[in-house]
């Protein structure tokens, strides 16, 4: 792999939901851009929760039908914002492949450029696919612990995976490596841990029709468990996973998430619960509203189903990642789920606020206009990744709704998919972007804002 072309789109790999069909032009910027971000911008525009977005924006709009100017415009949405590239720890990167230095180094911002230096001369070596599976599928501690910090700083790194093998970019597979490395740490890792326990110890004492709880029973469990549904506080600001959902709660947590369980022996049972895991998120997106206030798509749990396309992707890798650990990736996923939705207030989730939903400026709007309108919109890539991610729900989904065992399952059906596109986008378009959702839609004081009122 040589690193001028790391980064280069193809013509075979050019999205699983696309808009309108790319020009030539259109193809040659986005990879002029992929390039300058990657040679030019820290992957973490600040210390804590700050991530740059540059290449799932490009890429997203890319898919939808940007031009080249829309390309541009989406590339500069971000660009003022961003940190330039660490330095190169030269003396860290020759002993990054000791297990031991790669663990006492993870979680540190400024070797975000060690790391990428790291997996690139891995990539370059041995492919991304077999680097992939080494760091995050191989079992090995520094593997549990990639595996883990890729759902960590809110689905950031799965997201920025899921990008570089849909559109087969080694380069972004090296990014994507290298931010779960130096990632934020919530602790996920322990919570992982606590369920998989629990998961085992249920074996025998749950029955098969326990085994096969739904995730959206699973989010009714957490808000009717007191202990869970009051661990995380509205003071604990920007750590309610961290301090409340894992430190408060964690056992109560995984005693209830160990019971989402995928088959490692079924690849239909696979297909079908990634299925029920996008369907459920939307309801979560669409569903999580505050009665007698405007509607606002919860920040956190947008990126519930933004990451969900990416769980499509990887649950299509059948040639080269084993049932098991894809198994086990959508199982990690639908904690990560299940813990945001603690952390963000375990509000009850009604359909109703999708189904009823009417704009007249949006009313009447198919998905190509909602695409096209997305990809103009000043924003920082959140609301087209959201949108995209729910055209493939709406896709992949819809054979399994009308299944008399699926019940239950499926909350998200039929037009309510676009619905919530067209909630997403006018809820979004033409406001800044700390205004375009709302954080933590589960308490009063999230919906305080004067622009809610």
């Amino acid at each position: 792999m040589a690193l001028s072309t790391a980064l280069d789109l193809s013509a075979s790999h050019l999205g699983i939901v696309r808009g309108r069909p790319s020009s030539a032009g259109a193809v040659k910027e986005c990879n002029r851009l992929l390039h300058k971000n990657h040679e030019t911008y820290h992957m973490f525009f600040r210390e804590i929760a700050g991530m740059n977005h540059i290449s799932h924006s490009l890429l997203t709009c890319f898919a939808l039908g940007a031009d080249i100017q829309e390309l541009r415009d989406r590339y500069q949405d971000e660009a003022a914002a961003q940190r330039p590239m660490p330095p190169l720890n030269d003396e860290l990167w020759e002993k990054l492949e000791d297990p031991k230095v790669f663990l006492q180094n993870m979680y540190v911002k400024k070797e975000y450029n060690t790391f990428l230096h790291f997996f690139e001369r891995r990539i370059a070596a041995t492919g991304w696919r077999n680097v992939v599976h080494e760091f995050i599928f191989s079992h090995s501690q520094v593997a549990e612990r990639m595996l883990s910090s890729m759902f960590d700083g809110l689905y950031h790194p799965i997201i920025h995976l899921g990008l570089g093998i849909e559109f087969n970019l080694p380069g972004l597979v090296a990014e994507a490596l290298a931010q779960a490395a130096a990632n934020d740490d919530s602790d996920l890792h322990r919570l992982f841990g606590m369920c998989e326990q629990e998961a085992a110890s249920q074996v025998v004492a749950l029955s098969e029709e326990a085994k096969k709880t739904s995730m959206l029973q699973l989010l009714d469990a957490m808000r009717e468990t007191d202990e869970i549904r009051t661990a995380p506080l509205w003071s604990d600001m920007g750590l309610k996973m961290r301090n409340g959902v894992v430190g408060r709660a964690g056992g109560s947590f995984a005693a209830l998430a160990g019971r989402f369980r995928v088959s490692t022996e079924d690849e239909e049972e696979l297909l079908e619960r990634t299925a029920e895991m996008i369907s459920t998120c939307a309801l979560m997106c669409g569903g999580g509203q505050h009665s007698g206030r405007k509607e606002k798509i919860d920040f956190f749990w947008m990126h519930s189903m933004t990451s969900s396309i990416f769980m499509s992707i990887l649950a299509a890798q059948r040639d080269w990642i084993s049932l098991a650990d894809r198994a086990r990736l959508l199982e990690y996923k639908v904690r990560t789920d299940l813990a945001w939705y603690v952390a963000s207030g375990s509000v009850p989730l009604d359909d109703k606020y999708i189904t009823n939903y009417t704009n007249p400026e949006s009313d009447g709007w198919s998905w190509d206009d909602i695409f096209s309108a997305v990809i103009k919109q000043h924003d920082d890539g959140h609301a087209a990744k959201f949108i995209r991610a729910l055209k493939n729900g709406e896709i992949v989904c819809q054979q399994y709704e009308s299944r008399s065992k699926s019940v239950g399952r499926f909350p998200v059906k039929g037009d309510m998919w676009l619905k919530l596109a067209r909630m997403c986008h006018d809820t979004t378009k033409n406001m800044e972007i700390d205004l375009k959702w709302i954080r933590f839609t589960g308490y009063d004081e999230a919906w305080r804002r004067p622009d809610l009122l």
